[in-house]
Order: structure tokens, then C-alpha cells, then sequence
């Protein structure tokens, strides 16, 4: 019944890339009830109402499915669901367990519920990360429990090793056999070693199996074993020389010969060891970087690739012209600055440390060249400067040379001054391009003393500028401006009027102002009546004249008004202001007529016969009007002939008319300011 029961248990659990009696590929997860890892369940006892009894169960890999080593690398995980075939008679927990590497394990508890049989398995839940495969078989165990019994079974626990755990080779820890008995008591002694088994057991490596068994006095047996690995603590060491050891260029590179030697041991297990690469090679050609590379393995695991790159260059670049790279273009196929060319290196190896260098031109001239830089390579080879050269380039860097070359245009004023703006006139020469223009002037505009002009900006057919003020002209005077307008002093303001008599004394000064050449004169000339006082419009004209010749003048105007008159009066008649025709005063001959009038200075009535020059009376002609050839006669202003009547308020002149009929006469009365009143009269 036991048999059949375990059979069938075996057959239900899933082997991966594994079957019964095959040789183990896969991993394999395996418990720590005794010291084979196999296809054949192992034994539990245990008693009703006894301890519940432990094992482990662990990942041991075998690499042997195209995975070497563990099949769970880096964060790779693997589940497996942990069961009882009948929880009546025994249970088991964990009911799930999770592995993460090669060296982990995990603790089952086994519980006794009753006599009986069962079997405890293990079942693929999940995997995540991995390739590889894994054998659940040798996980498999029985449990047998049997009645309570008087005699406690023994335990025993192999200590001091790990199942499933990888030791160094020579540091494998000391496996002891710890047992305990309720009734024979506890004791320990040293584990039982299996034989170190695997490809390279010869030299120590590989699995080996530590084993307890205990039987106590009442027959009773327990056992354990516990199966770890023995690893090589070693990789193979790789390291190679150089022949030089150095390289004699630059940036790692050769420029001679160069010997490459690899060097390959392994100290713990060197009938495991395999290498891949690892040829020495002798450089006698130039070439780019070249990388030789040797790798080993051995069991205890793999060195990484260690590389070396090799770059040997022995020849020095090659350079061409490669054109304009800057310069200032003038005119006509000149340059105003030095220009810089660029020649482009060549090198089929190391490469240039600069592919590209410039070099710039030195001088100016109608044909100038420039050579090459050194062009190094990186790995040191120089190809010497000159070692070709530019076309020939016109280069003209700078502009005419100017100088003062006389007064163009100027109009020239008294004692050395100009009276206008001064045109100076500079020359330019330039023995390269030459210039664009030869001559070229400036003009002073200004005002004063000791005034220079700066030379105008002259190019070059190249294109180059002498700026503004590269020479200057010798000192000048120039006065633009007339003295300041005069100011005439001791005279009525303009525009002034007065009355006669009432004009004041007249003492006309002239000043005036200049703050270029200065004032050289000032003088005053009257124009209009003879007389300053006398009546009509007098004009005052003052003239200033300063050093350059130039004048200012001012102008004062004022008027002498004459005395206002009025009448004849009745009984005489006027003839009025303007008419064409005269009105004539028909009188009897040898009468006397009364001549009566008013004089005004101003608003102001003159009482005084004082006012009164003369009256005077002439013959003329009745049917022209004009004056006979005879001389006029003076009337008396005296006496009772002329008074003034304060009563009426006016003058009265009587006039004896002179005698004969068919007569014809003026009568006129002349004021001291020269105004008049004039009748005419007819005698009947």
C-alpha cells in the first residue's frame, strides 16, 4: 500500500526538461531528507501527537540544459505551490514558496494529524525572468505516521552546512550531526561526507553531500543530509604586454612596430580553464585602431573580454591649398586687410589633429603669397610649414596719404579777414591702388580767428579710408556777420513826432558791437529838411563797420508837425484843400476887408500875433491864376492892422484892398512854421 501510494505520488508531480531516471538537466529542487538528490521519495516519520517534523527544500543547479550555471540570474523568480496528498494524516506549510537565486532554501514544517501516509510535492506555480528549466521530482518525500508511542523518535539536524548553499573551495565550513532524544539524550558528531561528484571533481569542485543517521534504543531511526556545492573562489586572470609599452606618438598611437603578448592563468582549476582570442599578433603596417581581444572561462566562471586596441601611424599628413577664408574685399579686385587662406590636411590613419588651419598674409603688395602651416597628425608625424602656397593676392591695407594743398575759394574782406566761407583744398596719394580722387576740399563755415580745417576722408581704388583730420589747413579769419545794428543815441526814438517849435536839441550818437574782427566805426548821417526842427520827416541813418570790412546800419525816423490854421472866415470864402478851381472873393476896390483866423499848436491856440511871420498880398492874373511880374507886397503885422480878438477868439489882419476895378490878388498869412492861409479876391 505505502509503495503504490508513493508511486502515484511521484507520477503526479511535473517534471521540466526531466524525467525519472534520465541524467538531471534541469535545475533541480530537492529536499534535505537524506543525501541523494533522486526520483525516489524520501521518508518523514513521525508519531501521533508528536513533534511535527522540518526539512528544506532547495534549488540546486546542474548545467546541463544550455544554461551554465543557476537558472535564476540577476531578479529572475520562481513559485512553487507546496502540498499535502492527505491533510488527514499530515499537513504541510508553507502552502507556497518563492526562490530568487541558487543559494536560497526554504523551511517546510510537516504537522501529524493522524496514522497514516502521505506525501508531500511540489508544483510549478510561476516563473518570470528565466529560460531554464526545472525538476520538481527529488522535492518529493513520504510521511509516515505512526501511533503514539511511548518512545519519543529521535531528530537530528545536520549543522554547520546550508542545503543548497556554495562554498569556496578550502573553506567549507565543518558538518555536524546534531541529534536530539527525550530518552537517550542529546548528542553530536561529525557529519558523513559523500564523494565530491561533477565535471571537474577532480579538482575539487563540485557537489558534495553531508549525511547524519541516528538510531536510538528503541530502534528508532532518524536521519538528514544536506547536499551544497564547492566552487572555484577563482576566475582565470588575463593580462597582456606591449612591446613597447608605450606608444612613441601621440593619442596612443605607434608610429614604429608593435608586439602584442597575452598572458593566461588559472591557479585553482586549470584543466577547466578555456580561452577564446588570445592570439598575440606582431604590427608592422599602419592602421586604425584594431581591437584584439581575449576572453577565458574555467569552473570557477567566466573573466570578461579583456580588449586591447592597437593604432599605428607612421606617416605624416598630406596638405592642399583649400581656398579663401576671410578677407576684405576692396574694389577692383583688391584687398583692404590681410586675407587668410585655408589649407586642408590629409591623413589616412591617426587623422589630423586639425584637418582645417588657416594662416593669414603678412605685408601689402601687388602679388602676395602664403604658405601652408605645419600640419601634425595625431599621432605626432608633422608635415613642416611652406609646404605649399596660396595663389597670388593684390592686398592694398592702406589708405592715401593726405596733405594741405592751398585755399580753393574764399572772398577775401579787409586786413586779412574772409568774408565768406573758406573752401581749403587737400591732396591725396596713395602708391599701391591710388586714390579714387586726388583732391577734395572742406569747407570753413565758422566764424573767428586762427579757424583750420580738418582734410575730408580719401579712399583708394581698393577701398581703404583715410578718415576726416589726417592733415589740416594753416590758420584763417573769417567774419560772416556785420557788426551788431547800431544804436543811435541823443535822438528821438523812431517813429517820434512834435509839433514845431517844440522839437528838442538833437546830439545823435552811433555805438555798436563785434565780437569777430571787431568794430573799426560808427557814424550818423541826417537826411530831409536842412533845419533838424523844421516841419517835415527827418531820418537819422547810423552806419557800423567792422575790421573785415563788412557794416550794419540803423535807421531813426521822427516827424515835425506844422501848426494847425483855420479860417479865412466870413466874410471871406475859401477856397477848399484839393479843388481845381478857385473861389474868388469879389470886392470893392480901395475897400478894406477883415482876414480873420485861428492858429493851433497842437490842441493848443496861439493868442499871440508873435505866431504870425508876415501877411502878404500879389497880384495875379484873373483868368490863369498866375502871379504878375510884380513883386509882392508886405503887409503890416502891427499896430491895428494885426490883432487878436479875445473876444471872438481869433485873429483879424485888415486888408486895403488895393485900388482899380477888374483886379485879381491872393491875400496870404503866414504862421512862424511856415503854414499858410491863402484868399483869393476880384476887385470891382
Amino acid at each position: 500500500m505505502r509503495v503504490s501510494k508513493l508511486m502515484a505520488t511521484v507520477a503526479a508531480v511535473p517534471l521540466l526538461l526531466s524525467t525519472l531516471g534520465s541524467p538531471a538537466l534541469a535545475d533541480d529542487i530537492s529536499n534535505d531528507l537524506d543525501g541523494d538528490i533522486d526520483a525516489v521519495a524520501e521518508v518523514m516519520a513521525l508519531q501521533v501527537g508528536g513533534s511535527a517534523g522540518t526539512t528544506k527544500i532547495y534549488l540546486q543547479p546542474r548545467n546541463g540544459d544550455g544554461n551554465p550555471g543557476c537558472n535564476l540570474p540577476g531578479s529572475a523568480t520562481l513559485e512553487l505551490g507546496i502540498g499535502s496528498s492527505d491533510t488527514t494524516v499530515a499537513t504541510v506549510s508553507p502552502s507556497s514558496v518563492t526562490f530568487t537565486s541558487c543559494g536560497d532554501f526554504k523551511a517546510l514544517t510537516v504537522t501529524p494529524v493522524a496514522e497514516g501516509t502521505a506525501t508531500v510535492s511540489a508544483s510549478l506555480t510561476r516563473t518570470t525572468g528565466t529560460s531554464g528549466s526545472f525538476n520538481l521530482a527529488p522535492a518529493t518525500f513520504t510521511v509516515n505516521v505512526t501511533p503514539a508511542a511511548t518512545n519519543t523518535p529521535p531528530s537530528v539536524k545536520v549543522t554547520g552546512v546550508e542545503a543548497g548553499a556554495t562554498y569556496d573551495k578550502g573553506a567549507v565550513p565543518d558538518a555536524v550531526c546534531e541529534v536530539t532524544d527525550a530518552e537517550d539524550g542529546d548528542r553530536a558528531f561529525p557529519a558523513t561526507l559523500g564523494a565530491i561528484t561533477g565535471e571537474h571533481a577532480a579538482g575539487g569542485i563540485g557537489s558534495q553531500t553531508a549525511s547524519c543517521s541516528y538510531t536510538d534504543a528503541g530502534k528508532l531511526t532518524a536521519a538528514e543530509s544536506v547536499t551544497y556545492s564547492i566552487g572555484d573562489p577563482t576566475v582565470p586572470e588575463i593580462s597582456y604586454t606591449l612591446e613597447p609599452g608605450s606608444p612613441d606618438g601621440l593619442e596612443g598611437w605607434y608610429r614604429g612596430d608593435v608586439t602584442l603578448t597575452w598572458h593566461v592563468t588559472e591557479p585553482d582549476s586549470p584543466g577547466s580553464l578555456r580561452k577564446t582570442g588570445c592570439t598575440d599578433q606582431v604590427i608592422t603596417a599602419d592602421q586604425l585602431a584594431t581591437e584584439y581581444t581575449c576572453s577565458a572561462g574555467s569552473a570557477g566562471g567566466t573573466t570578461g573580454t579583456v580588449s586591447v586596441s592597437v593604432k599605428r601611424d607612421g606617416t605624416a599628413p598630406t596638405v592642399e591649398y583649400g581656398g579663401l577664408v576671410s578677407g576684405t574685399e576692396g574694389n577692383e579686385g583688391w584687398y583692404t586687410s590681410d586675407v587668410t587662406v585655408g589649407f586642408t590636411g590629409t591623413d589616412g590613419h591617426s587623422g589630423l589633429a586639425e584637418e582645417s588651419q588657416q594662416a593669414t598674409s603678412r605685408g601689402e603688395g601687388h602679388a602676395v603669397t602664403v604658405g601652408s602651416p605645419a600640419f601634425t597628425d595625431r599621432a605626432g608625424n608633422t608635415r613642416d610649414a611652406g609646404y605649399v602656397s596660396s595663389p597670388a593676392f593684390k592686398i592694398d591695407k592702406t589708405g592715401p596719404e593726405v596733405t594741405y594743398d592751398g585755399v580753393e575759394n574764399g572772398t577775401p574782406g579787409a586786413n586779412g579777414w574772409y568774408i565768406s566761407d573758406v573752401v581749403q583744398r587737400f591732396k591725396a596719394v596713395d602708391t599701391l591702388s591710388g586714390p579714387t580722387e586726388e583732391l577734395g576740399t572742406v569747407t570753413l563755415d565758422t566764424e573767428g580767428e586762427g579757424l583750420t580745417a580738418e582734410s575730408p576722408a580719401f579712399s583708394d581704388v581698393a577701398g581703404n579710408t583715410t578718415a576726416a583730420g589726417a592733415a589740416s589747413s594753416p590758420g584763417v579769419k573769417i567774419d560772416k556777420t556785420a557788426p551788431s545794428v547800431p544804436v543811435i543815441s541823443g535822438a528821438p526814438s523812431d517813429g517820434s513826432s512834435f509839433v514845431w517849435g517844440t522839437t528838442p536839441d538833437l546830439t545823435a550818437g552811433c555805438t555798436a558791437e563785434d565780437a569777430v574782427s571787431g568794430l573799426q566805426g560808427c557814424e550818423v548821417v541826417r537826411t530831409g529838411p536842412a533845419d533838424p526842427k523844421a516841419v517835415g520827416t527827418h531820418t537819422l541813418t547810423a552806419t557800423a563797420t567792422n575790421g573785415a570790412g563788412l557794416s550794419s546800419t540803423a535807421t531813426t525816423t521822427y516827424t515835425v508837425t506844422a501848426w494847425n490854421t483855420y479860417g479865412f472866415y466870413a466874410p471871406v470864402d475859401m477856397t477848399a484843400k484839393g479843388a481845381t478851381s478857385k473861389v474868388w472873393n469879389v470886392v470893392k476896390a480901395g475897400s478894406t476887408v477883415p482876414l480873420k483866423f485861428e492858429v493851433y499848436a497842437g490842441d493848443t491856440e496861439l493868442t499871440s500875433i508873435d505866431a504870425v511871420k508876415d501877411y502878404r498880398w500879389k497880384a495875379i492874373t484873373c483868368t490863369t491864376g498866375e502871379y504878375e511880374a510884380v513883386a509882392d507886397t508886405l503887409l503890416s503885422t502891427g499896430g491895428t492892422s494885426l490883432r487878436y480878438d479875445s473876444v471872438a477868439g481869433q485873429f483879424i489882419q485888415n486888408w486895403k484892398v488895393p485900388t482899380g476895378g477888374g483886379k485879381c490878388y491872393d491875400a496870404t498869412v503866414t504862421t512862424q512854421d511856415g503854414s499858410t492861409i491863402t484868399a483869393y479876391f476880384k476887385t470891382k
